[in-house]
């Protein structure tokens, strides 16, 4: 049986790491015809914080970060034609990688593509990188990437 990618869950922190998943989500979609969801998922503290602002509702930060997520995905692609593979995006708040992995499982992924940064020893008191339990716990393939970005940025771990 023929496993078909028609679906790429990208998540993203806004980082350049996070578009060049996109750009290598994009050139996986082209000639499998596959559609890309970007994800980004707030930590529950932020939210708490962003929401006591007066007037801020999270679906005003939902909109905002939905057309941040547009941006970020326009500037990631070259070509006019690669915009068409966007088909939605995602925000939601609470642990990133649980988010992640239900994102998967909810819109019916057939891949998740992540960066991941590469940090050679996780603190004591971590429990493992968001891309880490990803790959643990995400019931789809998971590809990761090792950014050329992301080597700069930690050249000195």
């Amino acid at each position: 049986m023929t496993k078909k990618i028609s679906l790429i869950l990208v998540p993203t922190d806004y980082s350049a790491c996070s578009a060049e998943a996109i750009r290598w989500a994009v050139s996986l979609a082209e000639p499998l015809s596959a559609n890309i969801v970007l994800l980004h998922v707030i930590n529950q503290e932020i939210v708490d914080d962003l929401l006591s602002i007066p007037g801020m509702t999270w679906e005003i930060l939902k909109r905002r970060e939905d057309r941040a997520l547009r941006e970020l995905f326009e500037s990631a692609v070259v070509e006019e034609g690669d915009r068409t593979f966007l088909i939605n995006t995602l925000v939601e708040m609470g642990d990133p990688a649980e988010k992640i992995v239900t994102a998967a499982f909810e819109t019916r992924a057939d891949l998740i593509v992540i960066p991941t940064y590469g940090q050679k020893e996780p603190s004591p008191d971590s429990v493992g990188s968001v891309t880490e339990r990803v790959i643990r716990t995400a019931g789809c393939p998971v590809l990761t990437l090792q950014a050329a970005c992301c080597d700069e940025m930690f050249a000195d771990l």
